[in-house]
C-alpha cells in the first residue's frame, strides 16, 4: 500500500515538473520565422515638363498668330510620360477645353500630340483617347520613360493673350475594357 502511495507521489510530482518546463520554452542562440507579403497591381503614371517635376506648366512660350504649327519634341526639354506600374498598362489623354483667354479660344483641333502608340499626331478632344496600349511594367525599382510631341497652330486673327486648358494622362490595367472617366 505503501509503495502504491510513493508511486502516486511520484507520478504526480512528474506531471508537475513536466508541466512547469514546457518544450516551447526551450531556450535557443537563434530563431527563424517566415515573412509573406502580397502587393497589389499598382498603376502609378506621371508627366514632366522640360525636365521639370510632375506635373510640371506645359509652357509652350510665346507664339505668333500666323497659322504655323509649331512642334515642341518630346524629351528632357519637352513632354514626358513616365510609368512606375508594376503590370502593363493602357494611357488615355484628353484636354480640358479649348485653349482660352477670356472670351477668346483656340481650337483643341490646333493642340496635338504624338507618342506613345499614336505614331501620327492627333487632336486632343474633351474625351479620353487611348495613346499608349500594353505599355510594359516598370523596372523594379525605376520607371519606363515616353517622350510625348506636342505641336500647336496659332490661326491668323487670334486675339492677343495667355490661353490655357489642362491636359490629362490617365492609366488603366493594359487591355481593359474601359477607359478612365476621371479626372
Amino acid at each position: 500500500m505503501m509503495n502504491k502511495k510513493i508511486l502516486t507521489v511520484l507520478a504526480f510530482a512528474l506531471v508537475l515538473i513536466v508541466g512547469a518546463c514546457p518544450a516551447f520554452a526551450a531556450s535557443s542562440a537563434s530563431s527563424t520565422q517566415q515573412v509573406q507579403v502580397t502587393v497589389s497591381p499598382t498603376i502609378a503614371i506621371a508627366a514632366t515638363w522640360a525636365n521639370g517635376g510632375n506635373n510640371s506648366t506645359i509652357d509652350l512660350g510665346s507664339l505668333a498668330a500666323d497659322g504655323l504649327q509649331t512642334t515642341y519634341n518630346g524629351g528632357v526639354s519637352g513632354e514626358q510620360l513616365y510609368t512606375y506600374s508594376n503590370i502593363p498598362i493602357d494611357v488615355y489623354t484628353r484636354a480640358a477645353s479649348d485653349l482660352t483667354s477670356s472670351t477668346n479660344t483656340i481650337a483643341l483641333t490646333n493642340f496635338l500630340y504624338k507618342g506613345g502608340s499614336t505614331s501620327t499626331a492627333t487632336a486632343f478632344t474633351t474625351s479620353y483617347a487611348k495613346m499608349y496600349s500594353n505599355w510594359a511594367k516598370a523596372p523594379q525599382g525605376s520607371s519606363n520613360e515616353a517622350d510625348i510631341d506636342l505641336s500647336l497652330t496659332v490661326p491668323f486673327g487670334t486675339n492677343p493673350g495667355s490661353y490655357a486648358t489642362t491636359v490629362y494622362f490617365s492609366a488603366v490595367s493594359a487591355g481593359s475594357t474601359t477607359a478612365p472617366t476621371t479626372p
